[in-house]
């Protein structure tokens, strides 16, 4: 913590974005926190130079809807040319110690996204919301919910809603005034216009990590322990069905591509999602996304048609990113007739998951709810003065007893004095699998211990990255022993 500067009460966090902007997370004089990106300064001049460089290189360049078209490739590279161009033709003079300054706003307001585009880069930011005009608004992975200093006028609205629709390659208009979508990172955006959205034009830019995050990752910064993997690992390899629960914004969908990186390479795995998040690297993996009709003559496209579609591709793993409704009696059907799978659901606890699954809308029978296996609870929690992601409960379903109460077998828990996912029973999966697939529980257990000795490797020698990850764990249901004796080695 450092003593308030530039009206600044008092500074909490302070961390680059990049090369010329940082950011500073503080306490205003009213006590709140606050969020700051404090880019390059510009002096008036400088500042009129680059609104003349600007228009300049929009009248060199092709610019639609405030969006520069340049090819996907070496864009960064050729704006600088045309920027160069169009100051040499339109007579603009620049301080060539001034082009690092000019040409970073250049980039921010024609390739990226103005004055928020510091908010989608920030790696610590997960979603930008904005509510309508005025104040703009972050939820930070450190800090969770805070007010920034940006605040957008009516105009600055409109010129983003005509930059999403061209980004996202839909219209929005009074007849249509919802657009959903896909930004060129891979981020979703949710955007709503008048006359649903009264205050003027709102919306959301929900990021996820287009690079995903590993369980080694994970094991690393404590959202899970090696143990919970190896346990997880067998269980999907043998056929047990998981479903992660948690609240909003708790990583649930983070740590069910994760858990995907963990299927044998030969697999044939079916994803559902209404907005495509999950990111794997199997070859044999068919995507199916969701459609709601927004016309007449277009048909809607649920996640209950994609799993009837689903059952008769003859998937060996169906996975639903999250279910809401009727989709989930389908799943569990699925389930039933030997699909091994995996979803996420909404819900605070796994109680209250059970008794969502029970009721309407998913109205899945009691005698197909045994058929979740293994439930994964994960939280943000405080941990120190940081909140942090924790996968804080591990039960094994046995099934509902009597009066609709779910029979929930708790193998591993959180234990928020150390800040560890520990090992609290012995699992009742594994004398299950012993008896159906006449596989010794000695067996069992040696692969477990084997398994999880292998994470606990990979995370102490940093095999992190979702590619060596995912050739570890194809080398190991190729080989497990050489596999872990080349992680061992460190000959990956």
């Amino acid at each position: 913590m450092g003593a308030g500067v530039d009206g600044l009460l008092e500074i909490l966090d302070e961390y680059e974005i990049s090369e010329l902007v940082h950011a500073i997370v503080y306490v205003d004089r009213d006590g709140f926190r606050r969020y700051r990106a404090v880019e390059p300064p510009l002096s008036k001049e400088e500042a009129e130079t680059l609104q003349r460089l600007k228009r300049a290189v929009q009248n060199v360049g092709e610019v639609r809807d405030g969006v520069l078209k340049l090819a996907r490739e070496r864009r960064v590279e050729y704006l600088e040319e045309l920027a160069r161009r169009a100051a040499a033709e339109f007579k603009i003079k620049v301080d060539e110690r001034a082009w690092g300054k000019l040409l970073y706003y250049l980039r921010r307001d024609l390739l990226g996204y103005g004055v928020l585009d510091p908010l989608v880069r920030d790696p610590y930011i997960e979603d930008v919301h904005v509510d309508g005009p005025g104040a703009v608004y972050i939820w930070h992975s450190r800090w969770e919910s805070l007010k920034t200093d940006i605040v957008l006028t009516a105009e600055e609205l409109d010129s983003y809603v005509q930059k999403f629709s061209a980004l996202v390659g839909k219209s929005v208009s009074y007849a249509d005034p919802i657009l959903e979508g896909m930004l060129p990172e891979g981020y979703r955006l949710e955007l709503a216009t008048p006359p649903v959205s009264p205050r003027g034009p709102s919306f959301v830019i929900r990021k996820y990590f287009v690079s995903p995050i590993t369980l080694v990752d994970m094991v690393k910064t404590g959202t899970i322990s090696a143990d919970a993997v190896a346990y997880l690992w067998l269980m999907l390899d043998y056929g047990r069905n998981i479903v992660i629960v948690g609240p909003t914004g708790a990583g649930k969908t983070t740590l069910l591509n994760a858990l995907l990186y963990l299927i044998r390479p030969d697999a044939k795995i079916l994803t559902i999602e209404d907005t495509r998040e999950i990111n794997i690297v199997h070859e044999h993996w068919q995507a199916l996304l969701t459609r709601p009709s927004r016309g007449e003559g277009v048909r809607d496209v649920s996640a209950f048609d994609l799993l009837a579609v689903a059952m008769r591709s003859r998937p060996d793993y169906v996975v639903v990113g999250e279910i809401r409704g009727e989709e989930a009696y389908v799943l569990f059907q699925a389930f039933g007739s030997g699909h091994a799978g995996a979803t996420t659901m909404h819900a605070e606890t796994i109680e209250d998951a059970v008794r969502r699954l029970l009721t309407r809308p998913m109205h899945v029978p009691p005698m197909l709810i045994g058929l979740a296996h293994v439930f994964v609870r994960i939280m943000r929690v405080k941990v120190g003065g940081q909140i942090v992601r924790r996968a804080v409960e591990i039960a094994e379903n046995m099934g509902v007893a009597r009066g609709g109460r779910p029979r929930l077998h708790y193998v591993f828990r959180w234990n928020p004095e150390r800040d560890l996912l520990e090992q609290v029973e012995e699992s009742r999966h594994l004398e299950s699998i012993s008896r159906t697939r006449f596989v010794p529980l000695e067996k069992l257990r040696e692969e477990y211990s084997r398994r999880r000795e292998l994470i606990a490797l990979m995370v102490e020698k940093g095999y992190s990255t979702p590619y060596v990850v995912a050739k570890i764990f194809t080398q190991y249901h190729l080989n497990p022993q050489k596999a872990l004796e080349a992680v061992r080695a460190g000959s990956v």
